[in-house]
């Protein structure tokens, strides 16, 4: 009798719990990750699968690639050039990696295809559940803040789905893809040489993964601070205290990817020192016979290695994933048909107009959140306030000149690199046999090199971090400071909204022509002028000849950005005036109008996102001829540059070992191009923001402010005062 007692109590419990209606959770969880899946076809998967393909080869090439330099080498040092043997050795490979290079650039283009198509459809398919979701909740739902936040962050979140299935997703692939094929050919060809380099890339992707993974936390933690700025505005000392924390955070931020980008050199250095110690000594006692195997394997599974070890700023892309599956299965749940009248001919009360109307304002967000227009110009003029954040900057000039210094130091690593791998190719010759002491003395060259090129790396970048956070912070404060004399220190809720912009963005976009980036400029213009400057020491002729083919490369890569540019501003401008037609018409309704035309508004809302996936699809082809030109186009023009100096070391212009300083030097200075190329957009923004803060950044005598009458309750805050 107890136990069927205790059974009816368990049996109640259950009955009363089920009974209750589940709340959906707020966290989003591993099974929102895996329902994005709910929005692929059989055909997208297809696709897929063949952009998984097409990933797997893009990342197989870089290393075999490699390779083929190896072979080259090979035939340089131990191939008289001026018989016919070398011609015939030669000339297969050059064809061989001139081809490869070809079918890599295609093998790109195909790859980008395949996922940012893919990342169109998902993206197409989950605004119309959202939308679809939202329009016929009950209004109940609309009253609820946490729903209002969420539907402001989804447009953000959809564009990092775009960006992880477009980007990150095959960056993991190409990574996953070049440290097992760098492996299989390292071990392939001398697993003796191949195991210590290996343990060294295990150490090099352990160290950048962790730094890595700190740089990411700190961007996390300065992305956090940044949404605490509304609260931090109640009080000056919460909001000074504020902006000390963000001036903290961006300089460890710095400091972390200064560290990832300097190990990344002292680990490619560290490994050819290894295998010119440890290779020469096998080439010695006849284990190896190659010594163009020192180079592919140092260079295949250094660099694969450093690659991988940054996997995780790929992989934390695919977070926002799971957070807009959560927001589709927030606005799924709870649904009922919307409308406020139980029948039509009584008015509705008031409390029902309000929540209406709050509808009305929701959906409205949503929509403008999906044009994403840019009133700015792309290129503003130089206003007076950009030009004192440059004086400004200039007025921290010793910290500047300190910080160049070491960008020299930095930017002297690849020409150094590759001017020690030529010094240890200058020992095979073929009446010597002992190459082991020899090897000795450059590891300890390499060792050197990569200690002082990392430590240059990482004081620039923490160096011109700290400036470009300094100028940050006090323009923030400069912004504070400045609402607080015009409006008093009670600040009402509309004016502190109305100072995000300038606090979160604006200030941001500021630095962005002072900060590490500027760094990472002046680290692009030194390499290429060290790398220019040392192969026309080399031989003139063929650097002449070399140079020409870098130039040609980085004028196509110019024009193809441009074009892409151009093209893809034009189809979002054609997008935006389509749906800026359908916004105005959306407002122009009433409450009691969205009401009874929810299907009307479901239809042509379906109509605009076919026509926005139409104007974003007409211009992957030329999305994705930018990204071959990025990815495959250098190795296209190294082949190209190879087959040059070839022809010259067959006229006995040059000698072998010298063409492959010269190529592989322009080869590795020429990646500096697009760092430099990426800094206009940078000083672009900080233009931006300089013009949106020009009230604010001004002199006493300054003509903008000439003609504004003065005010007794407002001083102007000058920018010597700030900065």
């Amino acid at each position: 009798m107890r136990i069927t007692k205790l059974l009816n109590k368990v049996y109640i419990v259950i009955n009363a719990s089920n009974s209750r209606p589940q709340k959906p959770s707020d966290e989003a969880t591993f099974r929102d990750l895996c329902s994005v899946t709910e929005f692929f076809t059989p055909k997208d998967i297809g696709i897929l699968l063949v952009g998984f393909f097409l990933a797997c080869l893009t990342g197989a090439g870089i290393p075999h690639l490699v390779c083929v330099v190896g072979w080259m080498l090979d035939v340089f040092d131990l191939v008289n050039p001026f018989t016919e043997e070398f011609r015939t050795k030669i000339t297969p490979l050059l064809l061989y990696f001139s081809s490869a290079a070809f079918v890599l650039a295609i093998v790109a283009f195909l790859q980008y295809t395949c996922f940012r198509l893919i990342a169109l459809k998902i993206a197409r398919r989950i605004r119309r559940a959202y939308f679809h979701g939202i329009l016929y909740q009950k209004l109940e739902y609309f009253n609820d803040t946490k729903n209002e936040n969420y539907n402001a962050q989804f447009e953000n979140d959809i564009e990092k789905l775009c960006t992880a299935l477009t980007d990150a997703l095959p960056a993991i692939i190409n990574s996953i893809s070049q440290i097992i094929v760098s492996l299989l050919i390292s071990f392939y060809f001398s697993w003796r040489l191949a195991w210590p380099i290996t343990c060294l890339g295990i150490v090099a992707f352990l160290w950048i993964l962790i730094f890595t993974a700190f740089g990411m936390s700190a961007t996390h933690q300065e992305v956090a601070l940044i949404a605490k700025t509304f609260q931090a505005l109640t009080s000056s000392i919460s909001y000074r205290d504020l902006c000390n924390k963000q001036y903290s955070i961006g300089i460890k931020r710095a400091a972390f990817f200064g560290i990832v980008a300097g190990s990344m050199q002292l680990f490619l250095f560290s490994g050819m020192g290894l295998g010119a110690l440890y290779g020469n000594w096998l080439i010695d006692e006849g284990l190896m016979y190659s010594p163009g195997l020192i180079f592919v394997i140092a260079c295949s599974i250094i660099p694969a290695a450093c690659r991988l070890g940054q996997i995780h700023s790929n992989w934390v892309n695919f977070i926002a994933i799971k957070f807009v599956c959560k927001h589709v299965r927030r606005a799924r749940d709870i649904q009922s048909v919307a409308s406020i009248f139980a029948e039509t001919d009584i008015a509705p009360p008031n409390y029902w107009i309000n929540i209406a109307f709050k509808r009305k304002q929701f959906l409205l967000t949503f929509l403008k959140n999906e044009l994403s227009i840019e009133e700015e110009s792309f290129h503003p003029r130089n206003t007076s306030a950009f030009k004192k954040l440059k004086r400004s900057a200039l007025g921290r000039w010793k910290f500047y000149a300190v910080g160049f210094v070491f960008c020299l130091i930095f930017a002297a690593g690849p020409p150094t690199f590759t001017y020690l791998n030529g010094n240890l190719y200058e020992f095979y010759k073929p009446d010597k046999t002992k190459f082991f002491q020899d090897g000795i003395k450059i590891s300890w060259k390499y060792l050197t090199a990569g200690i002082v090129a990392c430590i240059g790396g990482i004081i620039s970048t923490i160096i011109f971090a700290k400036n470009g956070e300094a100028i940050a912070r006090e323009i923030r404060c400069a912004v504070y400071s400045d609402c607080i004399q015009r409006h008093g220190a009670a600040l009402t809720d509309s004016i502190q909204r109305s100072l995000l912009p300038l606090l979160t963005k604006s200030a941001n976009n500021c630095k962005g022509a002072f900060d590490a980036r500027l760094s990472q400029f002046s680290v692009g213009v030194f390499t290429l002028a060290f790398g220019i400057a040392y192969v026309f020491e080399k031989n003139l002729a063929s650097a002449f000849l070399c140079s020409i083919c870098f130039v040609i490369q980085a004028i196509n890569q110019y024009v193809v950005f441009r074009i892409s540019h151009i093209h893809t501003k034009r189809a979002m401008a054609d997008k935006n005036d389509k749906g800026r037609i359908a916004l105005i018409a959306f407002e122009q309704l009433n409450e009691i109008e969205i009401s009874t035309s929810l299907e009307i508004i479901e239809s042509r809302h379906d109509s605009f996102l076919s026509y926005s996936f139409e104007k974003h699809s007409s211009v992957i082809p030329i999305q994705a001829l930018r990204y071959a030109f990025i990815v495959a186009i250098p190795q296209v023009t190294q082949a190209l540059a190879y087959v040059i100096g070839c022809y010259l070391v067959m006229e006995d212009l040059v000698r072998p070992v010298v063409i492959y300083k010269v190529v592989q030097t322009l080869y590795m200075s020429a990646f500096s191009i697009s760092t430099i190329a990426q800094y206009n957009a940078d000083v672009d923004k900080a233009r931006l923001g300089a013009l949106n803060l020009k009230d604010i950044l001004i002199d006493d005598d300054d003509s903008e402010r000439a003609n504004s009458p003065p005010t007794d309750d407002h001083r102007t805050i000058t920018i010597h005062e700030i900065l």
